[in-house]
């Protein structure tokens, strides 16, 4: 059994060599493909985007600018922006179910990171959830559009993101 279990791990060690040198490929052709693209400047001077959640983005919202012309439909299109319903006297307000739901993902993933980097971001999460009593994936969500918003003025003016300019967000750290 020893003998049986010993050649079992020794094959599972090669096994998980093989699989990190192809992870390990596979993150370099992304960093490749995303230092080719014009707008991967902008992307990746977000804190808490990283190589990979960089290539998402700039994969799920593409070059084309005229598609997004305003952020209300960028966050539409990411599923961040709620849906009102409204009939007679009742209106609700609600989660949106359609929408692209990896940019939903990777904007959910990129507030969540931004909350160790950027200051106002943790305190806007904060905020969210202790003064406005929202869950946590509502006030996740709710940073991420904030974010997205933030990303679809610099990606208008092909800047780079540069906290010092966002005034609206140094005011949400300010007043917490």
């Amino acid at each position: 059994t020893v003998a049986g279990k010993s050649y079992s791990a020794q094959a599972f060690a090669r096994l998980l060599q093989l699989l990190n040198s192809q992870l390990a490929e596979y993150d370099d052709a992304i960093a490749a493909a995303v230092a080719e693209h014009p707008d991967a400047a902008i992307v990746a001077s977000f804190p808490g985007v990283g190589p990979v959640l960089t290539g998402v983005l700039l994969a799920e919202i593409g070059e084309d600018r005229t598609r997004f012309p305003t952020p209300a439909a960028l966050l539409a299109e990411a599923g961040l922006a709620p849906v009102t319903r409204a009939s007679g006297r009742s209106r609700k307000v609600r989660f949106r179910y359609a929408a692209n739901t990896i940019l939903r993902e990777a904007a959910m993933w990129w507030a969540y990171n931004s909350m160790k980097e950027a200051p106002w971001a943790k305190a806007a999460f904060r905020d969210a959830r202790d003064r406005r009593g929202q869950h946590y994936h509502r006030a996740l969500r709710g940073l991420a559009s904030r974010w997205m918003r933030v990303r679809c003025t610099c990606w208008i003016t092909n800047s780079p993101y540069d906290p010092e300019r966002h005034t609206t967000a140094q005011a949400a750290l300010t007043t917490s």
